[in-house]
């Protein structure tokens, strides 16, 4: 499962995440926010029991900091949980969590939007939790690593009729209006769409995201050394038209 990045290493420091959730519509109450050991944002309704939540699942080494990775290189990072064959770290993992009601179905749009530094562009996708289960050569016992998945494969990536749109986003918006996020003009940000919360969904759903610096092609030297390389905006939009978000990095 080795594979190489081809690039070589930036000195890019991310810090945590970052503390921020803010909801909006006229039927739920301001967040409040708190967060365990910086790994995670939390929101609660103080009348009513629905909340967003943001916790970086990666546990990254960033001694040699954030590379840019390539679109192709998505299938591979997932199942390394960020890693390169070198050390390299070339993605963060995070995992959004939906708190709702389970007598109180919903069908919500989620959204992501990122601000990078000058000259960066950022991609994002969806991703799957996995089990992967071997059998380990010197003790013969069976392991199960615990990786994560995309929807596709980097063989399936590379045919000429795999829309890449559909998969990997930049996080741009279309509509340049962050209060008003739609699918037609917001494509480019939309996470996950009408998604069900509550009922037989559950009251907590979980959706995971990686989002990696765009290798560009290009010399990418001028962000070595950069503390913030990207920020980012979660926000789900229910069917009745509220919507919640958290902010994170």
């Amino acid at each position: 499962m080795k594979n190489n990045f081809d690039k070589k290493m930036f000195y890019v420091l991310v810090t945590c995440l970052a503390l921020s959730v803010v909801i909006v519509g006229a039927t739920f109450a301001f967040f409040t926010a708190s967060a365990n050991d910086n790994e995670s944002v939390v929101g609660y309704s103080e009348t009513s029991s629905f909340g967003l939540s943001v916790t970086k699942v990666t546990s990254l080494d960033m001694t040699f900091g954030l590379i840019p990775m390539r679109n192709t290189e998505a299938p591979y990072a997932a199942e390394q949980m960020c890693y390169d064959d070198r050390g390299s770290v070339g993605c963060q993992i995070y995992k959004i969590t939906i708190h709702g009601d389970v007598d109180n179905t919903m069908f919500v749009d989620g959204y992501i939007t990122t601000d990078t530094l000058p000259g960066i562009e950022t991609r994002f996708t969806r991703v799957y939790p996995y089990d992967y289960t071997y059998t380990d050569p010197d003790t013969n016992e069976e392991v199960t690593d615990h990786i994560f998945r995309t929807s596709y494969t980097k063989q399936e990536m590379l045919d000429v009729n795999f829309d890449m749109s559909e998969h990997i986003k930049s996080g741009k918006l279309g509509s340049d209006n962050l209060s008003s996020l739609n699918q037609t003009d917001d494509y480019d940000c939309l996470f996950v769409s009408n998604e069900k919360i509550g009922g037989d969904a559950g009251a907590d759903v979980d959706f995971y995201l990686m989002i990696w610096i765009y290798d560009d092609g290009t010399n990418q030297d001028f962000i070595q050394g950069s503390r913030i390389v990207y920020t980012g905006m979660a926000t789900f939009v229910s069917a009745a038209g509220n919507e919640i978000k958290a902010s994170f990095d």
